[in-house]
């Protein structure tokens, strides 16, 4: 294992860029995964690796099989403390961050499966958690705007707590592939003017789920794709919630719809 403590060595560099710029996650093709949970998540999946990083004096049990269980390939460094912290995520982690490449998935084409488009999405947490729900709900493939935070954002990695490493994620997809992305039809969730969630008929065959930001909603172009839209029932006097609240809620309404064989409950 080589030892790293200087701050002008080149890889550090560029894993600082990756921890700290979220476009360079997309320019580099490559991400920080931090923690024991997803170098499970990762081992578990076969997913490459391109370097281990391990924080100087930490040690133990489950890092050692973490490494143990990386690829022949994978590169190990130790840095110094002060490196370490420097890149990581968190503050008291684990001690442990895996250098990872960012897998390059084509939209799909007239899928049978529901989908979910992540339309502005500017949180990578927020998109963290929408990956994790998906993953958590049965939804195969996510679809990611040009405009929504990077998905293999380091912040976005650790809040999907491995979802990524179990479903497909395509990004930079514009509106204009929703039609031919999906055999079914497009529901676009949004926070009034439309019916409510309960009381909408939801297709037995694919659908795909559009998300909108918080504050700006759905896009209009996207918007323009959609057979209906629908909104969460909220209590009064609240104008909207946490998008990926709201898509739990939609994504496993579906899901009770489905495994009950119904398709609204008024």
């Amino acid at each position: 294992m080589k030892l790293l403590t200087s701050d002008a060595n080149p890889l550090f560099r560029r894993w600082l860029r990756l921890a700290t710029t979220p476009r360079a996650v997309r320019e580099l093709g490559e991400t920080l995964a931090e923690g024991l949970h997803l170098a499970q998540a990762i081992g578990q999946s076969q997913s490459p690796v391109v370097a281990a990083l391990v924080r100087r004096g930490a040690s133990g049990e489950a890092i050692e099989r973490s490494l143990a269980a990386l690829p022949p390939a994978a590169l190990h460094f130790e840095l110094a403390a002060s490196l370490y912290d420097r890149i990581s995520p968190v503050e008291h982690g684990a001690g442990l961050t895996l250098v990872i490449p960012v897998e390059q998935v084509q939209p799909p084409v007239a899928s049978t499966e529901d989908l979910i488009y992540l339309d502005g999405i500017q949180d990578p947490v927020n998109v963290g958690a929408m990956l994790r729900t998906a993953a958590a709900a049965g939804v195969a493939h996510v679809l990611c705007a040009p405009s929504t935070a990077a998905a293999w954002a380091p912040r976005a990695l650790r809040a999907a707590m491995g979802a990524h490493f179990r479903i497909r994620i395509s990004e930079a997809v514009g509106p204009d592939a929703l039609d031919t992305a999906l055999a079914g039809s497009w529901i676009g969730a949004v926070v009034q003017e439309a019916p409510s969630l309960w009381a909408s008929d939801i297709p037995p065959h694919a659908v795909g789920w559009a998300f909108g930001s918080e504050g700006a909603g759905l896009s209009e172009a996207v918007l323009s794709h959609c057979a209906q839209r629908v909104r969460v029932p909220m209590a009064r006097d609240m104008e909207s919630m946490n998008v990926a609240a709201a898509a739990a809620v939609c994504l496993f309404e579906r899901r009770r719809r489905a495994l009950s064989g119904s398709s609204a409950q008024r």
